[in-house]
């Protein structure tokens, strides 16, 4: 929430700028850029946790009971697999261009870039997370009602 409280403030201080005082700030398009790579990246992986991503639950529960467990099983592996993949080539990137500087804030361009390993990281951690719930449990969610509707 801080982070886009401050890309609001930046936002509206831009507009100002431009359009009342016409003089626009050079470093507000990059930092609202970078700001909102971070934003998203993060907010995914506190969504990934919360078991929040959209999935295709009515395909999956079209299949018969084996099948649709082993989905329910094997999906996670994958999105670890996946996860961990792009949080070392993220990792790969930071350290190939740590040395450029981003031309309006004058910052490590690794700064912004770094958003792309620490999102992935933590979705890896909760992926293994759900991996663990899914096979300590040894439940599988019950198919879903399309028909009943969620209240929070």
């Amino acid at each position: 929430m801080v982070l886009s409280m401050a890309m609001l403030c930046v936002a509206i201080m831009h507009v100002v700028m431009r359009y009342v005082f016409s003089n626009a700030l050079t470093w507000s398009e990059e930092f609202l850029r970078f700001s909102m790579v971070w934003f998203s990246l993060v907010s995914a992986a506190v969504l990934h946790h919360r078991k929040g991503h959209v999935g295709i639950i009515i395909f999956r529960d079209m299949f018969p009971d084996r099948v649709r467990a082993a989905c329910i099983r094997i999906i996670p592996i994958l999105e670890v697999v996946a996860a961990a993949s792009v949080t070392y080539n993220g990792i790969l990137l930071l350290l190939r261009t740590y040395k450029q500087i981003t031309p309006a804030l004058g910052i490590s361009v690794a700064i912004p870039y770094a958003a792309v390993p620490f999102g992935f990281f933590f979705m890896t951690l909760f992926g293994i997370e759900h991996i663990l719930d899914i096979t300590l449990g040894e439940t599988v969610p019950a198919r879903e009602d399309p028909t009943a509707q969620k209240s929070e």
